[in-house]
């Protein structure tokens, strides 16, 4: 097969060349780049507004509101649902509390998530932190769900609690009554611990 060869200067011209077309490649994707197509809806001309070298949309926030009410809530849904795969995943691998960090972030997004609530629950509960898991598993039960376990799990939870206060008491009185006894105040620190909020 024959090759091809270029001379010097040729590879010179073509090389100029191709560099005045990435040239004026540049400067149309950097005019036409942030162009508002959503305006060709309605038949009107495409407008791009720059502001010294950046570019911006000529569509206000206003115009986007009026069109998208609801664009932010379905964000803020949609992040709050990976937020909870995320933090299910952690759940499963162990990781509680980078579980909870990323629950709490779906909280944030989206207050009214019965999953986020109900498994940041389940955390505080395998943690033995019984106060915390019974307020989650509430605000849990408070949201639209058909999860009838939920609250079979929170009146085993209130009973559980009802027992740690009564310890708690009972620890109490032998504590005032014998100060010296170590395992009875140890026992008493661990069921606050559990019991805090």
């Amino acid at each position: 097969m024959p090759e091809m060869m270029l001379s010097t200067g040729a590879k010179i011209v073509l090389a100029v060349a191709l560099g005045f077309f990435l040239a004026v490649a540049g400067l149309f994707i950097q005019r036409f780049a942030y162009v508002d197509f959503g305006s060709l809806k309605v038949g009107l001309k495409p407008q791009v507004v720059s502001e010294g070298s950046d570019v911006a949309l000529a569509t206000s926030s206003a115009d986007l509101e009026d069109e998208f009410p609801n664009r932010d809530k379905h964000l803020n849904e949609a992040r709050a649902i990976q937020y909870v795969n995320h933090a299910t995943r952690d759940y499963f691998s162990g990781s509680y509390d980078e579980a909870l960090r990323r629950l709490e972030r779906a909280k944030w997004y989206d207050p009214h998530n019965f999953g986020a609530f109900k498994l940041s629950g389940q955390i505080q509960f395998e943690r033995s932190q019984y106060r915390k898991a019974f307020n989650e598993w509430a605000r849990a039960t408070q949201l639209p769900n058909y999860d009838q376990s939920l609250l079979r799990d929170l009146d085993v939870l209130k009973r559980l609690i009802r027992y740690c206060r009564t310890e708690i008491d009972r620890l109490q009185k032998t504590v005032n009554q014998n100060p010296e006894d170590r395992i009875s105040a140890a026992r008493l620190r661990e069921l606050e611990y559990r019991m805090a909020d």
